[in-house]
Formats: C-alpha cells, sequence, structure tokens
C-alpha cells in the first residue's frame, strides 16, 4: 500500500498508543514483522512551545525508523500548521492527525475525537494543514461521536475532498471508548465512501484477524493497538507455526532486546519505570503473575528487576510460555 510516495509495508503495522508507542517499542514491534509504525501523540501546542519532554522523548525517532508518520493532537490552526511544518522540517514522511482519542480531559479541549463533532471547523484545519506541508497527510477517526453521530463516512468523505491522503479508522465511537465489540461494518462503509486508501483498526488480535478485517471490509492495512501490548510477536506471521521451544526461545530474545532498547533510550530512573511496566505485560496472565507483579514494583534496581522476571520466566513451562501476552 502506499501512503502518497510512501510504500507500506505488510498487512499489519503498529497502532499509536499514547504512553506505548515510543522508540523502544516500535524497533521491537518492528523486529517482529510490523510495518511502518507512527509515533504517540505529539500535543501540538507543547510541541510549538519547545516542551523538551514533547520535543525529544515524544516526537523523536531514530533514523532507522523511517519511514515514519509522526502523529498530531490538537484542535487549531494556529497549533497545528506549525508543529505539522516543524515536524515536516524534522525529517517525518508522513504527518497523521488524532481525530480518535475517546479521553474526556482530550475531548473537552476540543482535541482527538472532539474533532468529528463539528466536520466544517475540521475541514477548515485540515485544509491549512495540507496548504502547509508537502508530505502524506493522513487522520485516524473513530465511528463518531456516540451512538446518534455514527459520522465517519461523512468525515472521510470530508477529508478526502481537503486532500488527506489516506484515512485509518477505529470504529467504536467515542463513547464506546474501548468497551463492547468494534463494528467493522463500519470500516467497510468508509472504504466504500473514499477512493483513498484505508486502514482498519480494532478488535484485531492475529494476523489472522488482521487478514479477516482485510478481506471484509476491503480496507488495504490493518493497525494493531493494544493486542501487540505485551505481545509485539502479534506480527509474526510464523510464531503460530514453531515449535513451542523455539517460541519460547524467540520470546525471550525479543524480550531481552525490548529492555535493553529501553535502558538504550531512557535515563536510569525512567528507563527502570518502562522495564517494569512492560515486564509485567510479558507476564501476562501466567500462574502466579499477582505475587511477580508485586516483587517486581517493589525492586529498587534493574538488576533486582531483571532477576525476579528471569526467575518467573525460566521457571514457566513452554506451553505457558506460548500464552504469555
Amino acid at each position: 500500500m502506499y501512503i502518497g510516495n510512501v510504500n507500506v509495508n505488510g498487512l499489519a503495522r503498529l497502532a499509536p498508543m499514547a504512553g506505548i508507542s515510543n522508540i523502544p517499542f516500535r524497533l521491537i514491534s518492528t523486529e517482529c514483522g510490523s510495518g511502518m509504525t507512527t509515533s504517540e501523540e505529539i500535543d501540538s501546542a507543547s510541541f510549538i512551545m519547545g516542551n523538551r519532554r514533547t520535543r525529544y522523548d515524544i516526537a523523536g525517532y531514530l533514523p532507522k525508523e523511517k519511514p515514519i508518520a509522526l502523529q498530531l493532537l490538537g484542535s487549531t490552526i494556529e497549533t497545528l500548521v506549525p508543529a505539522a511544518v516543524k515536524l515536516q522540517d524534522a525529517g517525518a514522511d508522513i504527518i497523521d492527525i488524532n481525530m480518535g482519542c475517546p479521553m474526556p480531559k482530550i475531548n473537552k479541549t476540543g482535541r482527538g475525537a472532539a474533532l468529528m463533532k463539528d466536520v466544517p471547523k475540521t475541514a477548515k484545519i485540515l485544509k491549512a494543514i495540507r496548504a502547509a506541508i508537502e508530505i502524506p497527510l493522513t487522520i485516524k477517526i473513530r465511528g463518531g461521536w456516540d451512538d446518534k453521530n455514527m459520522n465517519a463516512p461523512e468525515v472521510a468523505r470530508m477529508a478526502e475532498s481537503e486532500g488527506i491522503d489516506a484515512i485509518t479508522v477505529h470504529p467504536r465511537t467515542r463513547a464506546q471508548k474501548f468497551s463492547g465489540h468494534a463494528p467493522w461494518d463500519i470500516i467497510k462503509s468508509v472504504v466504500e465512501t473514499v477512493n483513498i486508501p484505508v486502514t482498519g483498526n480494532g478488535d484485531v488480535r492475529s494476523m489472522s484477524d488482521a487478514r479477516k478485517m482485510k478481506n471484509y471490509t476491503g480496507c488495504n492495512s490493518v493497525m494493531i493497538g493494544r493486542a501487540a501490548i505485551g505481545n509485539p510477536w502479534v506480527f509474526n506471521e510464523k510464531i503460530d507455526s514453531k515449535c513451542l521451544g523455539d517460541q519460547y526461545n524467540y520470546k525471550s530474545m525479543i524480550i531481552k532486546k525490548h529492555v535493553g532498547l529501553i535502558k538504550s533510550q531512557f535515563e536510569k530512573k525512567v528507563a527502570l519505570l518502562h522495564v517494569k511496566k512492560h515486564l509485567c505485560w510479558y507476564a501476562g496472565t501466567a500462574p502466579m503473575v499477582r505475587s511477580f507483579r508485586k516483587n517486581l514494583f517493589a525492586a529498587q534496581t534493574e538488576h533486582q528487576v531483571e532477576d525476579i522476571f528471569l526467575k518467573f520466566w525460566t521457571g514457566l513451562d513452554p506451553k505457558i510460555a506460548n500464552r504469555l501476552g
């Protein structure tokens, strides 16, 4: 699939997730088979004001990640346009606008999914961004604000008319957040409405699910979000066909590499928190996981954390390890 002039390899890729889709997780997901990745949401106001964490920790990326899409969060032309230009100048291959975040603290300021409520206003914002940058511009939307306002096809049609190059659709409404069933029919309706590439997102827990979504909706590609947390090998087409021993060894290698990436990317104190968080996710629902998590978060040093996890992980039967995540 091409988004503008950018080739997106493979069927499935990692979705942007706040606090999750940082450099280490993007790299490890790519290692496992994810196509082009997208950054976690970058607050446009903080970015143009020069906030250090926003500019370097959230908007930063490594050359080997290219091509990469950088996702902006905002609600005004005054912040989104200059932020998009700065990100383009910093080497972004695609600018993506977050129109799907369902969190109340985001929506009450008109950002995220709230952009779907006032279509004419949002059209002006997208038109201004499109006129300011030359690289591909995409949006990620929801099915609508709530069950009474399922306007994804309308928003998609407007976006295409304003020069948007591709659309990602998570079909749940803002009101649903992440609960209930993701109605893939909404994705299908967007595909039938526009002539630009559409990526589907929602309730995809395996590459088999990704193929089912593509076949059912006609979407061009699929994003996998929450199902990749503690389970980045979800993108690996071959993992299900490997013997249990090989899967155990493969997952051990991925976890070790992920921890190393976290430690190399963040300062020591922050890295320790990230490592604890991800190791808990890697533990999944395996037996004794509650006591493991309690001991892990009580640990004070990286060596203690790694020793606790190693003891837990190597104590698992490979059949159990195969179900982690």
